[in-house]
C-alpha cells in the first residue's frame, strides 16, 4: 500500500466535491474552478493538468546530473529557474487547432493548454553558479558541479 499524502487526500476530496456540485449545478460548474495540485516544494500549487516529468539523478565525484524526460517540447518553452532550496523546471504547453470551411461557414479553434512541473532539491555542496542546462531529443540535461570542499566541519562552539 503506498504511503499516505495529506496532498493526494486533499486532492481526492477535491475532485469528490467537484463530482458532488456537478450533479447539483450541472458540467458548467467545474470549469470556473481552476484545478490546482502540489508538487514537490512546500506551499508551490501548478495547474492540474501539468505533469510531473521523469527524471534520473545521480551523482559522480565531480558533478551532480539530472536528466528530466520532457516529450514533444520546444527549448523556448522550458524554464529552469534557480531557488534556495534547489532547481524549478516549469514547461506550459499551448495547441492550438484551427478549423476553417469557409463554403459551409464553418470556423472553430480548440485550444489545450498543458505542461510539466517539476521541483529538485539541492544539496549544500552544489556550485548553484555552474549550472549547465542542455535540451535534445525531448530530454532536458542538468548538470550542476560540486563545491571542491564538500566537507561540512561545521563550527566549535566553546561550552562555557
Amino acid at each position: 500500500m503506498a504511503p499516505w499524502s495529506f496532498w493526494d487526500e486533499f486532492r481526492r476530496l477535491q475532485e469528490e466535491m467537484d463530482r458532488m456540485f456537478e450533479r447539483v449545478f450541472g458540467r458548467d460548474y467545474v470549469y470556473d474552478v481552476p484545478q490546482l495540485t502540489h508538487y514537490g516544494r512546500k506551499n508551490e500549487w501548478v495547474p492540474a493538468d501539468y505533469r510531473e516529468p521523469l527524471a534520473d539523478i545521480f551523482e559522480t565525484d565531480k558533478e551532480i546530473i539530472a536528466t528530466i524526460e520532457l516529450p514533444g517540447v520546444d527549448k523556448k518553452d522550458i524554464d529552469v529557474n534557480l531557488r534556495d532550496d534547489g532547481l524549478e523546471i516549469k514547461v506550459e504547453k499551448k495547441d492550438e487547432h484551427k478549423q476553417e470551411d469557409k463554403k459551409k461557414g464553418f470556423y472553430r479553434i480548440e485550444r489545450r493548454y498543458s505542461g510539466f512541473y517539476r521541483f529538485i532539491p539541492l544539496p549544500e555542496y552544489a556550485d548553484r553558479s555552474k549550472i549547465d542546462a542542455t535540451y535534445n531529443n525531448g530530454v532536458l540535461e542538468l548538470r550542476i558541479p560540486k563545491i571542491k570542499n564538500t566537507k561540512n566541519k561545521g563550527n566549535k562552539i566553546p561550552v562555557k
